[in-house]
């Protein structure tokens, strides 16, 4: 009779000691095992989650190349770079550079956005650049750098509507 008490103590002992590996496993399965994306639940698709994330980019992208668009504006342009120091020709050449390496920077943005929008984009900036280099060609050798200002914003008053303002019609436009 001893022996079977202890047989059935071991069992007991046994079965509890398995008991706790188990509970040990599931609690390590669910602490341990990747997390799934956050606000992700049964009720809504990976596919609706994927087409959020999306959307969150392109309009981080019409951000930037909205901000790109307001920054390379002649005024704006001016205001940032302008330099009592510089030469007429040295405010040319800076504000020439600016806009090419603003555009640079924002090369990427053009996958969240429509060809035509990035064309447009594109000719914006090019006439800005076209902009500058007329008002600079209409300087005298002893010219300013307060005449190259005088002189775009002339160019940029005399438009009717400006390639950077059409640019940022159609972006707006991509976003609705």
């Amino acid at each position: 009779m001893e022996s079977f008490l202890v047989d059935l103590l071991n069992i007991f002992v046994l079965s509890v000691f398995l008991l706790g590996v188990i509970l040990v496993a599931i609690w390590f399965y669910f602490r341990i095992r990747p997390k799934q994306v956050t606000g992700l639940s049964a009720a809504r698709p990976v596919e609706e989650h994927g087409k959020e994330v999306i959307m969150t980019l392109k309009l981080q992208a019409c951000e930037r190349l909205i901000l790109f668009l307001e920054r390379i504006t002649p005024n704006n342009l001016i205001l940032r770079i302008h330099d009592p120091d510089m030469t007429a020709s040295q405010l040319h050449a800076s504000l020439i550079r600016t806009v090419r390496e603003e555009f640079d920077y924002n090369l990427s943005q053009q996958l969240y956005v429509t060809k035509t929008t990035w064309e447009k984009i594109r000719n914006a900036k090019e006439e800005t650049i076209s902009q500058l280099n007329r008002a600079a060609s209409t300087l005298k050798e002893e010219g300013t750098p307060r005449d190259l200002a005088a002189a775009i914003l002339q160019f940029s008053v005399g438009q009717e509507r400006s390639p950077i303002a059409v640019a940022i019609e159609a972006i707006k436009q991509e976003i609705i």
